[in-house]
């Protein structure tokens, strides 16, 4: 399905994933769900539909309590700290969002909690659930249930490590006695096993969850990852797990604390709430007749959590519908590693825009390049510099540099998209239609159109004409990618913002005695040495500039 211009204008939801408010975000978590979304958020822009970006932060995760024990701090204020670090590094790569909520806390946290529990209220009304009797390691020293962030150990499903009853590798979610080896990370002393009462979701429909996972865009990949997952769990999914930490649900019989395992679902009835309230027109887009297009993000690491869980939480419920669509992405490593914070392999996003000369834009393209939307992808420094150097600050830089001078030099007259460009105009706009297909997006191919434009041939920048419609081209299919640039060139050819495909057909009064404008710079790996972690700092000062 592809919302071009030619259709009616329509309303869109949007929810990057919520991300874990125990650090910033780093290179790997943008490429993935955050960068993707901003490109599709702003496509459907330039379209000319109603956009809404509405997300936050993942504040109940076990690891905002690690988090706070490290650093002495409660659980509150580590997620409102990283709370606003989170939304400096979206900003710093001009990743736009609406709305961005610290549910922990603040004015929604109440909704929060009503929301969810709900919800899981009527599944139990309803007779969808079922109470499975656990073990779960505890520690009598310190009164805590180890899960989460709590212990590690080895996935019963691939053997690799884990911590928590989540596995990155193979994403399997398993239940705490199937942990291999498992032991405390936080020398947590006087283990025993305890049982503990918790509440799974009964799938009854799994033909039809199945169906809609493949039309939701998830690739096969993913969609075997859930069959493997409702296999395993003979069709059920965890709603509750033991604990404090988190939106509280009422102790089982032997009176164990208990929480409700978060999903995304939640964040999305709350999210939806906020959007529902933004506008007197606006209907919840979860609700199943809202005639709202709805869309997540999120990296194969939650590919259970929102394809299984969501998917079947929100089918099950009284007047609510799953996402529409999903945006799924692999890993993104830096030099070949896994980023990692504790390991200090990482690059920051607020450090490579903030403390070099890269640009946003610069950033932005080149993960858009290498977007891990098939497999896991590396930002390579090396790469990096060259494309920004000799990509951009050469070869795209000296064409626009041509481009404004020819409509410097040229009257103050109206122009136009010239005949000449009809053809790969045309041909460029399918394929980036293509690119943008809600059930397959492709980051990849958006930003191939994008490197076709800026080399296409058979045109002459020093005729007025041929930079105008060069320059309003670039405008156009930069959008979603370099939005800087595409605000420039816009502007540049007579346009204001925003940058609407409706538009490009329209003459314009190109802007003149503006004086020439650098947008990107070379890079060197010396340039580029703030940013980067003390492991890769060596390594990168001996490539040569």
């Amino acid at each position: 399905m592809i919302p071009t211009a030619d259709g009616p204008a329509r309303r869109f939801f949007l929810m990057p994933i919520p991300p874990t408010p125990n650090g910033g975000l780093h290179l790997g978590h943008i490429a993935g769900p955050y960068l993707r979304m901003d490109m599709v958020g702003r496509y459907l822009k330039t379209q000319g539909h109603q956009v809404d970006v509405i997300s936050a932060v993942d504040g109940f995760d076990s690891y905002v309590a690690w988090k706070g024990m490290q650093e002495e701090r409660s659980p509150e204020q580590v997620c409102r700290h990283y709370h606003a670090a989170i939304a400096g590094d979206l900003a710093a790569l001009d990743i736009h969002v609406d709305a961005f909520l610290d549910l922990v806390q603040g004015p929604y946290a109440a909704r929060h909690a009503r929301n969810a529990t709900a919800m899981i209220e009527q599944m139990v009304r309803r007779g969808l659930t079922e109470t499975v009797t656990e073990r779960v390691l505890y520690s009598r020293a310190t009164g805590r249930y180890l899960v989460g962030a709590w212990v590690a150990g080895t996935c019963p499903v691939c053997r690799a490590g884990v911590a928590g009853y989540f596995c990155e590798a193979c994403g399997a979610l398993f239940r705490p006695e199937e942990m291999g080896e498992p032991v405390a990370r936080a020398g947590d002393a006087d283990l025993e096993w305890r049982e503990v009462d918790n509440l799974f979701l009964r799938v009854t429909d799994r033909p039809a969850l199945e169906a809609h996972v493949a039309a939701s865009g998830a690739p096969e990949a993913f969609a075997a990852l859930v069959r493997r997952q409702l296999d395993r769990e003979h069709g059920l999914f965890r709603l509750t797990a033991p604990g404090s930490w988190g939106v509280a649900w009422p102790p089982d019989r032997h009176g164990n604390p208990r929480v409700l395992f978060e999903a995304a679902w939640e964040y999305a009835l709350t999210c939806g709430d906020l959007y529902a309230e933004t506008d007197s027109g606006h209907r919840h887009p979860m609700h199943s007749d809202s005639g709202v297009t709805t869309l997540i993000s999120f990296g194969i690491d939650n590919a259970v959590l929102l394809l299984a869980g969501t998917i079947a939480l929100m089918t099950a419920a009284d007047g609510r519908k799953p996402f529409d669509y999903v945006l799924t992405n692999y890993f993104y490593n830096l030099e070949g590693a896994k980023f990692s914070t504790s390991r200090r392999h990482v690059i920051w996003a607020t450090d490579i825009v903030g403390k070099t000369p890269a640009s946003s834009d610069a950033v932005r393209a080149f993960m858009a390049r290498e977007s891990p939307e098939r497999d896991t992808t590396n930002f390579d420094i090396g790469s990096f510099i060259a494309f920004a150097t000799e990509g951009l600050a050469g070869h795209l830089q000296g064409r626009i540099d041509l481009a404004q001078h020819s409509l410097e030099a040229s009257g103050p007259m109206p122009l136009a998209m010239p005949a000449a460009f009809g053809v790969p105009l045309a041909e460029a706009l399918a394929a980036f239609d293509h690119a943008f297909r809600l059930d397959g997006f492709s980051a990849h191919a958006a930003s191939a159109v994008l490197d076709g434009w800026a080399r296409l041939g058979g045109i002459d920048l020093a005729r007025p004409d041929h930079a105008y419609g060069w320059l309003k081209g670039l405008a156009y299919f930069a959008a979603p990618i370099m939005p800087r640039l595409a605000a420039h060139a816009w502007h540049r050819v007579g346009h204001d913002q925003p940058v609407l495909r409706r538009e490009l057909g329209a003459a314009s009064v190109p802007r003149r005695g503006l004086g020439p404008a650098t947008l990107f710079l070379p890079l060197s790996a010396a340039a580029l040495q703030p940013c980067l972690p003390e492991s890769l700092a060596p390594a990168a000062a001996a490539r040569p500039a």
